[in-house]
């Protein structure tokens, strides 16, 4: 993992401020009606406009520039023709590249109707990610993140999904270290000031277990319960991150 200078975190700010506008759009067109491929073709347009590449498009053979994750969908959905329905838990995931370096971030949230159980379900998934992101600073260990990321799981009845991490980033899309959102105090790799960090939660509303569709990319809930997902990119300092997707 590198340490980045002052330069490189001005532009990885300035390109975390551009995927949160992209993303902010992408959840603004999640409609009902809306098909999955409409979404990830105004992901490609918003990429034009503000003259970033897509992260995601080619990736180890990714088909497209957005993972869009519905219902039992955990991650790396591919978009298709399927129509956004009254109250569908989607999961937005979206990264860029700006000036030679990789930003990521994802939201979940469900259109239309609300269901009570399922909005505690995504506050609590999103409060284990800030959790973890809060938890991370210069001298701590992975551990102490992934435990900060469990800790406000552990009186759930959800599943965190367990084959699944967070992950460094930078010149890369997945750079070490890799952040499970489980884990034991002083544990794994140092954490130091300077590090830029994909702090994700990934938690499922029942069972942990996932499959992998045969396309190799989709994973689904093994219960086809509805899973949530949240992430920020952020810059490790010795106090409280920078959150760099905001």
């Amino acid at each position: 993992m590198k340490i980045k200078s002052d330069e490189e975190i001005e532009h990885m700010t300035k390109g975390g401020h551009i995927l949160k506008i992209i993303l902010d759009n992408l959840k603004n067109e999640t409609k009902i009606g809306v098909t999955e491929l409409e979404l990830d073709n105004v992901a490609r347009e918003l990429c034009k406009r503000y003259k970033v590449i897509p992260a995601f498009l080619k990736y180890k053979g990714y088909p497209n520039s957005l993972c869009i994750s519905v219902n039992d969908t955990v991650v790396h959905g591919i978009p298709s023709s399927y129509k956004i329905a009254n109250s569908d838990v989607v999961s937005l995931d979206f990264g860029i590249i700006y000036k030679g370096l990789y930003l990521d971030s994802a939201t979940s949230f469900q259109v239309g109707d609300k269901n009570d159980s399922i909005t505690q379900f995504l506050a609590i998934v999103k409060k284990s990610m800030l959790s973890g992101l809060k938890a991370a600073r210069d001298g701590v260990r992975v551990g102490d993140i992934s435990y900060a990321m469990e800790s406000v799981v552990d009186q759930s009845k959800y599943g965190i999904v367990k084959e699944l991490t967070g992950h460094g980033i930078g010149y890369r899309l997945h750079e070490d270290p890799f952040i499970p959102g489980y884990g034991n105090k002083k544990e794994g790799m140092l954490i130091k000031k300077g590090m830029t960090l994909a702090i994700e939660s990934m938690i499922n509303f029942g069972s942990d277990e996932v499959i992998m569709l045969s396309d190799g990319w989709t994973i689904k809930t093994k219960d086809h319960s509805i899973s949530g997902h949240f992430e920020h990119t952020i810059l490790v300092t010795d106090s409280n991150p920078k959150i760099l997707t905001i």
